[in-house]
């Protein structure tokens, strides 16, 4: 798939994504109005931050392959700093999801009961069942658009994650609205019309932490031009630069990074056993080789081919 098509599939992604989540926050909004639930309110900001985030996205998708004298060669790293901070507002989201939970609890344990606003669950239930089906729907087709470009895009991959968490912290409110409805008060559940949401929500943050810790770390590896961490994009580079290259020239070693959608690969060559040092011109011709190996694969592929004794 050449690099324009990826990038369309990309951006019609974006676009679908963007406008499923400003619905999400206003029908959150709405929905907070009717029930008084703040699982609800940090939700529908939570998709909100989401949308925010994609329109920027798109800005990024137009913009990141052209080259200015300033950036010579494109404008890639915009993606990785976008699932950065992307991933800083995830987190952030969990965070201040876990901070609500404690003070409700906190609260409770005090007998302070007066100062948990009461539910109406009703409007909860249904919007949290709307809300599971279109977090992972959206989630499913961010995975899907990926796919079909190669997993190549840093944006897809980020927004996918961030709304499978969404749907999964939906999903939580639909649990805890279900105990609202179906707890027995005098059986010794008084506490659940107070706490079963919060409860929940520690449970899932507790299981969610991981996605945004994820996404962070390889963007700042990326950020850093450190070393690809997708092993199979890694050894399907190398090994395409070993069979071009090989057994002619030595292959001393490869180095491949990510910034965004873009890859770069730099390989060592030595002389093999008894031959003749590598000339500029075979390290043309080679380079010219591999590109055409890789680049339907990786789109916004530079591969680098340096000579040495």
């Amino acid at each position: 798939m050449n690099s324009n098509n990826a990038d369309r599939i990309e951006r019609r992604a974006m676009v679908i994504g963007a406008i499923g989540n400003l619905s999400m926050a206003v029908i959150a909004w709405f929905t907070y109005w009717y029930s008084n639930s703040e699982a609800v309110l940090l939700d529908g900001n939570y998709s909100l931050i989401v949308f925010i985030g994609m329109v920027v996205a798109l800005s990024i998708a137009r913009i990141k392959t052209r080259r200015t004298e300033t950036f010579p060669l494109g404008q890639f790293f915009y993606e990785s700093l976008y699932s950065f901070i992307k991933g800083l507002m995830i987190l952030g989201v969990i965070v201040m999801a876990v901070a609500t939970s404690v003070v409700r609890i906190l609260l409770y344990s005090r007998g302070s009961t007066e100062n948990i606003p009461a539910l109406n669950p009703e409007p909860i239930l249904v919007y949290a069942s709307a809300m599971v089906l279109l977090s992972f729907f959206l989630s499913g087709y961010y995975r899907l658009a990926n796919r079909r470009i190669g997993g190549q895009s840093s944006i897809l991959w980020t927004d996918g994650k961030a709304s499978f968490v969404d749907g999964v912290l939906s999903l939580g409110i639909l649990v805890g609205v279900f105990f609202l409805r179906n707890a027995n008060a005098e059986g010794g559940a008084d506490f659940v019309p107070y706490l079963a949401d919060s409860i929940i929500t520690l449970v899932l943050s507790v299981s969610l932490v991981a996605k945004p810790i994820q996404i962070i770390r390889e963007s700042v590896i990326e950020l850093a031009l450190g070393k690809l961490q997708n092993e199979e994009e890694y050894q399907a580079c190398e090994t395409a630069i070993r069979e071009v290259c090989e057994p002619e020239y030595r292959l001393a070693s490869v180095h491949m990074s990510k910034t965004g959608s873009r890859y770069l690969a730099v390989a060592i060559l030595r002389p093999a056993d008894g031959g003749e040092m590598v000339s500029l011109d075979t390290v043309r011709l080679r380079r010219q080789e591999i590109l055409a190996r890789l680049s339907p694969r990786f789109p916004h592929l530079m591969v680098e081919l340096v000579p040495r004794l």
